[in-house]
Parts: C-alpha cells; structure tokens; sequence
C-alpha cells in the first residue's frame, strides 16, 4: 500500500510539473472503443484514470466509466467521468478530496512505474472532441493539452491549451487551439480531462462525457499563421451589429467560428476574398476563426471581440 501511495504522488507531482517520459507508443483509442479490465474496474487503453485508487484501504469508488447508449456520441463506448469522494485521500497535498480525472500515460504498481505523457512530435492546431456535461451545482469540467520538449535537464512548454465546459445537455464539437510559446517540435503530448476543473469548486456527482478526440491541423514554424496576421483584416473590432473578415487568399472558401471556448458557432461562405458576420446575438466575448480552402485544409486564423 505505502508503494502505490508513492507511486500515486510521484505520479501527480510529474503531472503539475509537465514531467519527463519515455517510450515509444503512440496516442490511440481516441473513440474509446477499447477497454481492458483492471481488477474490479475497466479502463481505456492507453488512458490513465484514477480508478486506481479503488485499490487502497479504505477503497475510493471508481470514477470513471465505460459509457454506451445516450452516453455515447459514435460507435460502442465513449468516456464517462465522474466526480466522486475519496474515501482515503493518498495524496491531499497534491489533491483535492473530490475528484474526477483522465490524462495520457501510465501508473503500474507492480513493478513500480508512472509515465505522465506520451511521445508525440507534431505540432498540431487544435485538439476536437464531441462532449456533454451535467455538473452538480456551479461546477465546470475542464480539457488541457499541453506539448512538451526535453531540453537535456528539464522539460519546456512547447505548446498549451485549454476549454472549461459548464452545462451542455446533448453532445456538442468542440475545439481547443493551441498556443505555441516556441518554434521546437515537441516530443511529449499530455492531454487530460476533468470532471471537475482545477478552478471550479468540485461537486461530486458532476459528469462528463468524452467521445471522438483527435488533433487536428498542422502548424510549421512559419509566422504566416499567427493570430491576427496581415494576410486578413478584421473589421469593425470590437463588433456590435456586424462584423466584416478579409483575407488575400486566393483559394479562401469558408470561415469556421468558434467562441472562446472551442465551441463551433458556424461555418459562412467566403465570397470575393470575404464574408460578414451577423453577431447582434453573439454573446459579448472574444471568438476565434479559422479560414479554410475547399479541402478544408487552414490557410490562416484570426480572432475578433463582440461588444453589447
């Protein structure tokens, strides 16, 4: 028991830090169509949860599920978390009591093992994912990805993003782009999810539904594709009525737009290199756009702020 407490602390120190991996496997099972049982509970492969912890004295309850029917949004199975009260708290400097969690890598007891990450050397645009989240109370459910370099002593940020996600009754497309700190190709993918985020103040009994992830898109270390770049301009900014993007792409065909969340608003032809925006019932924020050719590749992105 002390040796799976260790582990388990280890485990989420190397979590908060972004810490060092190694292997060769790549990222799969991203539908969740593949389980494997472990004990008295069922995990995603190539997933970690932290059903793990049903294996201490006390037992914590299991949290995280093989979801089928309505909670499903294609094929078998998707990715049921849910928020529980552990019972015996291993590690409560680094945890709070309830808990609710899903990330890329590996926990093994025995021998004593733990990955946090997998290797990974893309740079991509965006992580999408379909969800739904029923939260107890003013709880939100969070999604991180974080890409990671080893630079021979440490590990740095290459890459990070997140969405928070409150109260979405059937399953909704999500997007979460990327924001890249540096031109280095990473070697360490850390994507995890949460059904109770690190800012939220945690319920139990709060539930989030995963299916259908993938990484998207592909960023080189060209300066073409930063936001607000000077191929396309975006006007009036802030919008109140309407909003006009213009782009010297020839080859430009739709925008697709999403709110600072990630969440797809709508997609709007590009005609004569540009397109209007009726945003009058547009909630105020910031949203993000991304403009694509007929292949759907993305040529550049952009953002835009909405006022009342």
């Amino acid at each position: 028991m002390k040796k799976l407490i260790t582990i388990i602390i280890i485990t989420y120190t190397f979590l908060i830090g972004g810490g060092l991996i190694s292997g060769a496997q790549a990222q799969q099972n991203g539908g969740f169509e593949n389980w494997s049982p472990s004990s008295s509970y069922e995990n995603p492969d190539y997933w970690q949860t932290l059903n793990i912890l049903t294996l201490t004295s006390p037992p914590n309850p299991i949290s995280v599920f093989k979801a089928t029917g309505v909670d499903k949004h294609s094929g078998n199975y998707a990715l049921k978390i849910k928020t529980v009260f552990m019972n015996n708290n291993p590690a409560p400097q680094l945890l709070v009591d309830s808990v609710g969690y899903v990330f890329t890598g590996t926990i093994v007891i025995s021998p004593p093992l733990w990955k946090i990450g997998i290797p990974y050397t893309a740079r991509p645009e965006k992580l999408e994912f379909w969800s739904k989240y029923t939260p107890v109370g003013n709880d939100i459910a969070g999604v991180d990805v974080t890409l990671k370099k080893w630079n021979g002593t440490s590990s740095d940020t290459v890459a990070f993003g997140e969405v928070t996600i409150d109260t979405t009754i059937a399953y909704t497309f999500f997007q979460l782009h990327l924001n890249y700190r540096s031109p280095a190709f990473p070697d360490t993918l850390i994507i995890s999810f949460a059904s109770s985020h690190k800012l939220s103040t945690s319920r139990v009994g709060s539930t989030l539904c995963i299916d259908d992830i993938a990484l998207t898109g592909w960023l080189g270390i060209d300066e073409s594709r930063k936001w607000g770049n000077n191929k396309t301009k975006v006007f009036p900014n802030p919008a109140k009525g309407n909003v006009t993007v213009e782009t010297t792409f020839e080859e430009a065909d739709n925008l697709r737009l999403m709110d600072a969340s990630g969440k797809l608003n709508g997609v709007f032809k590009i005609q004569n290199l540009k397109t209007t925006i009726n945003t009058s019932s547009f909630a105020q924020g910031c949203y993000l756009f991304e403009i694509t050719d007929k292949k759907d590749r993305i040529l550049t992105t952009g953002k835009f702020n909405v006022v009342k």
